[in-house]
């Protein structure tokens, strides 16, 4: 079976569109509290998997390609990221979230309801699922699947 050019494009088109609209919405979102969408990303993941190496949270990022220490570093001196030493290893640090790194946190999870909630206005479980099923098929063939199943958004994964 072969594909029109025009159904190519146009899935390709709308994945990009949704991607932009998607990022938009929360890079607002995350300007009334003064962070980026790849600081929240680290703060969300560091939420769940603190402490983690640097290695380890950047296997678990979406947002960022190749090593965040760049990223890691401009929020520890933001006061979001502490470091702290591993007891397994002291030549290593592990990062944890600060005090305002978790208030930070329950903000952000406040604007990622009210995006969930604005997706359950639109769409049903049943309509989300299979967009969710084919997208993660195109994914599955790709390196950031690895990253995905980490975070355990893969289907059959929690």
């Amino acid at each position: 079976m072969t594909l029109s050019h025009f159904e190519v494009e146009r899935f390709r088109y709308y994945i990009l569109a949704a991607q932009r609209l998607g990022s938009r919405q929360l890079s607002e979102y995350m300007k009334t509290v003064d962070l980026t969408p790849s600081q929240s990303e680290v703060i969300q993941v560091l939420k769940q998997w603190q402490p983690i190496s640097l290695k380890d949270l950047g296997s678990l990022l979406i947002c960022e390609t190749g090593s965040p220490s760049r990223l890691i570093e401009r929020m520890f001196k933001e006061g979001l990221v502490d470091k702290v030493v591993n007891p397994s290893d002291a030549r290593y640090v592990l990062l944890q979230l600060t005090e305002l790194g978790l208030e930070k946190s329950q903000q952000i999870r406040y604007f990622e309801e009210k995006i969930h909630d604005d997706l359950g206005k639109l769409f049903s479980d049943e309509e989300l699922s299979l967009v969710s099923t084919t997208l993660e098929k195109m994914l599955s063939h790709f390196p950031i699947a690895v990253t995905l199943h980490k975070r355990g958004l893969m289907k059959g994964q929690k």
